[in-house]
């Protein structure tokens, strides 16, 4: 397996993987253009260092594309002529679609995924499509990866920009609440630690609980707000600002800046 491109969410790759036991690490080749994250990950973990990307793709059986979406085209075309129809090409360059990546590897086996940041701690949402060119092969070969870094499901290609504004960037809309809540506690006179580890179990408990419960997360939120109560009142504060419409239309914005992003490639 070859990696270029060794950012947050391509280390996380590698980090599962090695974590997981899936492929041993002698057999994990990477490359960045910053040396030094390539430096630190082949000590830490004892991957190895492929130089450059025409090396990894000439040795690679998997082709992991994390360069970000805007290097994405200078980065095909160095690689194009090491590249054949026995190989995967797995990108995870936001709005990059399978259609123009087989502008430069025509008739290669191209899948696209968008893998989120909770990958780190091997806790991801990755959700695949797969170009015109892929077989079961291909597809094993991604889940294999995927699976060692949270969980995954295939959609269509038409849903990847949405995918990527809702799971993708989902991470730092929660993060932004938990930012938000934890200023509202020291507002309230606690200190930056109380608030913190208020706010991070709640969040951490009612993202479990939502998973398991049978209740709805509608109804489980019907649950804790009883008529006139605290709850109510932040609900209704919530409502009366426009909260739904603002969230919804934030998440809408960054579907859009995905698709520009791909259109501009």
């Amino acid at each position: 397996m070859g990696i270029i491109g060794v950012g947050n969410m391509g280390s996380a790759l590698v980090r599962g993987i090695i974590d997981r036991g899936i492929i041993n690490e002698k057999s994990i080749i990477i490359c960045d253009i910053d040396n030094n994250k390539v430096d630190i990950l082949c000590k830490e973990l004892g991957v190895i260092d492929g130089g450059e990307a025409e090396n990894v793709t000439n040795l690679s059986d998997l082709i992991i594309l994390a360069s970000k979406p805007q290097n994405i085209t200078s980065l095909l075309k160095q690689i194009s002529n090491e590249v054949n129809a026995s190989k995967t090409v797995m990108s995870i360059a936001a709005g990059v679609t399978t259609s123009s990546i087989e502008e430069f590897l025509p008739k290669i086996p191209i899948i696209r995924v968008m893998p989120n940041l909770p990958a780190l701690i091997g806790e991801g949402m990755s959700i695949f499509c797969r170009g015109a060119y892929v077989s079961d092969i291909d597809v094993n070969r991604v889940i294999t990866v995927l699976d060692a870094i949270g969980i995954c499901s295939e959609y269509s290609e038409e849903l990847m920009d949405s995918v990527t504004a809702l799971s993708g960037t989902g991470p730092a809309y929660v993060f932004h609440t938990i930012e938000v809540m934890i200023k509202s506690g020291i507002e309230m006179g606690m200190t930056k630690e109380m608030a913190e580890e208020l706010v991070l179990q709640t969040v951490y408990g009612s993202a479990l609980l939502a998973m398991k419960s049978e209740l709805s997360p509608t109804e489980l939120r019907k649950e804790v707000t009883s008529k006139g109560g605290t709850t109510d009142a932040a609900i209704t504060h919530l409502t009366n600002n426009d909260y739904t419409k603002i969230v919804i239309e934030a998440i809408i914005a960054a579907k859009d800046r995905s698709r520009e992003l791909g259109d501009s490639k």
